[in-house]
């Protein structure tokens, strides 16, 4: 018993656990039942101890309800700290006067309450004491991108009295429709942020997630009704949910949310069916934006023993504790290998990122230079090499074969020589890949890959890892990886891994490269413009929308396209426009136009600055538009 320390004591009346029919012993049982598991859940996150409960009712049914006590308690626990828990670490001793319960350390981290959400189909989901807290992190915690955002003013804005708004509720967007007359106490702005319609479980379920609209002034079934504000209460509604959104935690780095960036508010004036603005009446939207590191209603709920006492653990304690672990948030069963020295990095990635800008904006001349000055300037063998690796790059995106083979001579004589051997190792397999894709001999480029993936595992994450898994997503349909997993999750582990690189315009360019990948698998197409799925749903087409506007809102932060992603770009929206052609086709003239405008401009990018492989795509592209633009517009005259 040495490991049971700490002690609490509890005077009960065990006969009004028996007797719970009056509202006055439900309420005394719940708050004793509250306290006693408050107390073991401390004990459990401590080294242990004992809560002594002693009866102080002498009737008859004090016996029966000794067991019965035992019975609640076990199924509280049971509740928040699983069954293998409540049964090991916790043992119930009694005799006719106190009840003993004693409790072990706990082999975790025991919360009663994370106050953390995550959204469901049609509502939002209290994340369980049960969750186990590795998988809390992983998902909410230490989650390091979204690959999926809702972007602001991405919002529906048209809305008619009395019509279903031809949108449904999902895991980005709620509706609310707030119709009880207002008061004193009850005015619109109270009840909109007020516990009762869980506005604070919506914004974290939202933020925790991929963002997402709150809906005020339309019904569960879609149906628009309006909310009517008085123009002196819009201000007052603004600031109500400004001080409820401020009122939740927010994670370290945001500190207090941002209007305009971390949320925002709009009323849009709901309409009749003539399109004539009803006075005052309003759809309110909220949108709040994805948000990395959990954002909680408030503290989460966890209890620790200090000096004796039972102590609700402090944000900072419980964070400490929660993050103790993670010095690594990617594992690996070795150990991770960097450059060999801090000087060599940086030389190595100046060169690559110089050399990579021109390549991806096609200029050839600016390239050969840059080359010749960085092999001049550095003799170190690890710089010769990225060079070299940089002019296989720029000779396979010009179409010139022969020449890439003949730069992989130079690079194997010199790989053997170089101090960071392993690092110089993955980026010769994954171009040795691209070349033996490029010559169609499909088997020989997948297992270059399987080992590039293998070795690169050693490494630390960042660019160089994120290489190979990027040629894996850029080829997943094209026989390189057909039972492995899919270009949308494969993206996804390139975003992750990037987020180890410091920011730069290559890091930033491998983002919009693993964006319009995601991007063009939910349409249905490979990276080569190939047709993979001959339809896809307006769900693929949502998440295909998503992507894209994300990649388009890091280019409105300032990072803008390389020509080569432009090409890309370009290409990605216009099957966007061609797949909306097929969903929608009363308006796939339009759609069609849309698609082939985006073609051109990505034909005549790719021929100007000598993109063989996107020509390629670009033309293909163009050509099926033209045709089933033709055929759209012969149905359209014969009718």
């Amino acid at each position: 018993m040495d490991s049971h320390v700490d002690k609490t004591v509890h005077m009960i009346f065990l006969c009004k656990f028996v007797n719970s029919s009056s509202s006055t012993n439900k309420r005394y049982k719940e708050q004793i039942l509250k306290d006693i598991i408050i107390a073991i859940c401390a004990m459990l996150n401590s080294i242990g101890g004992k809560v002594v409960l002693y009866n102080k009712c002498t009737c008859l049914l004090a016996v029966s309800a000794i067991s019965l006590l035992i019975r609640i308690l076990e199924q509280s626990l049971i509740s928040i700290i699983v069954s293998n828990q409540t049964i090991s670490k916790i043992n119930f001793k009694e005799d006719k006067e106190s009840m003993v319960i004693l409790v072990k350390k706990a082999d975790c981290l025991i919360i009663t309450n994370y106050n953390l959400y995550l959204p469901s189909q049609s509502q939002v989901v209290q994340i369980s004491p049960w969750e186990p807290l590795e998988k809390v992190k992983d998902d909410i915690i230490n989650r390091r991108f979204v690959p999926e955002p809702v972007q602001l003013d991405s919002h529906c804005r048209i809305f008619l009295k009395g019509k279903n708004c031809d949108f449904h509720e999902n895991k980005m967007v709620m509706f609310k429709n707030l119709k009880a007359d207002q008061s004193k106490r009850t005015r619109l702005a109270d009840r909109m942020t007020g516990k009762g319609n869980k506005f604070s479980c919506y914004v974290s379920a939202f933020a925790n997630y991929n963002g997402g609209h709150m809906y005020f002034g339309i019904r569960d079934d879609g149906v628009v009704e309006g909310e009517v504000i008085p123009n002196e209460d819009i201000s007052e509604i603004i600031k109500k949910v400004e001080k409820a959104i401020k009122k939740m935690i927010w994670p370290e780095q945001i500190g207090q949310p941002k209007r305009g960036e971390h949320w925002e508010i709009f009323f849009e004036p709901v309409v009749d069916e003539n399109s004539n603005v009803i006075p005052s009446t309003f759809v309110i939207v909220i949108y709040i934006a994805p948000c990395l590191g959990g954002v909680f209603t408030e503290e989460p709920e966890c209890y620790e023993m200090v000096e004796g006492k039972v102590e609700k653990m402090s944000f900072a304690t419980w964070k400490k504790r929660v993050l103790q672990r993670d010095d690594v948030d990617i594992p690996a069963a070795v150990q991770r290998i960097e450059w060999s020295s801090s000087a060599t990095e940086r030389r190595c990635t100046k060169a690559r990122e110089i050399l990579m800008m021109a390549i991806n904006n096609g200029k050839w001349e600016i390239f050969s230079k840059y080359a010749k000055l960085f092999e001049d300037k550095h003799p170190e063998v690890e710089v010769k090499l990225m060079v070299l690796s940089r002019r296989v790059v720029a000779s396979y995106r010009q179409g010139c074969l022969s020449k890439a083979r003949l730069l992989f001579d130079d690079y194997d004589k010199l790989l053997s020589k170089a101090n960071d051997i392993l690092i110089f190792e993955v980026i010769y397999l994954c171009l040795k890949a691209a070349l033996k894709r490029a010559e169609k001999e499909l088997e020989a480029a997948r297992e270059l890959l399987k080992s590039a993936l293998l070795k690169a595992d050693q490494l630390t994450p960042g660019i160089i890892t994120a290489v190979p898994l990027l040629f894996v997503a850029m080829n997943q349909n094209s026989g390189l990886n057909e039972n492995g997993p899919s270009s949308a999750e494969l993206s996804r582990k390139v975003l992750e891994h990037l987020k180890y690189a410091p920011k730069s315009q290559e890091q930033v360019g491998m983002e919009h490269k693993a964006y319009i990948i995601f991007a063009t698998f939910h349409l249905g197409y490979d990276m080569s413009g190939k047709i993979i799925e001959k339809h896809v749903n307006q769900s693929k087409l949502e998440t295909a929308k998503s992507s894209i506007m994300a990649l388009n809102k890091s280019v409105c932060s300032g990072y803008s396209l390389s020509r080569y992603r432009e090409v890309q770009f370009n290409l990605v929206q216009s099957t966007l426009y061609y797949r909306y052609a097929q969903v929608k086709p009363e308006k796939n003239e339009v759609f069609l136009e849309e698609a082939f405008q985006f073609s051109k401009k990505a034909q005549h990018l790719a021929r100007a600055s000598n993109f063989d492989e996107m020509v390629t795509w670009a033309n293909v592209s163009a050509a099926l538009y033209t045709e089933k633009l033709v055929l759209a517009r012969l149905r359209k005259w014969i009718r």
